[in-house]
């Protein structure tokens, strides 16, 4: 695949788009770091992402003990009270 782009320099670095093809064939999102390499008179582009297994949020609660999710006596009177101000309900 070859296609070509246009260096710009907005301000002080020199910069050119990435292409949605090569972004999406290279998996990169917005904020990823790509690693540049020169290799004879070509760039080489490569993604240096770590890939990421995905949470769960049952994961990530199975984390907490039962004790951090109970609810203070503080917590019941809150969460039972009347509206103080004009709190829509």
């Amino acid at each position: 695949m070859r296609t070509t782009t246009t260096v710009r320099k907005p301000r002080g670095s020199a910069i050119t788009t990435l292409p949605p093809f090569i972004s999406n064939f290279l998996k990169v999102e917005i904020g990823d770091e790509l690693s540049w390499e020169i290799r004879t008179g070509e760039v080489i582009l490569t993604s240096s992402k770590t890939r990421r297994k995905r949470t769960k949020l049952n994961d990530l609660l199975d984390k907490f003990g039962a004790t951090q999710n109970t609810q203070s006596l503080e917590d019941e009177q809150w969460l039972n009270s009347a509206p103080q101000g004009r709190e829509l309900v």
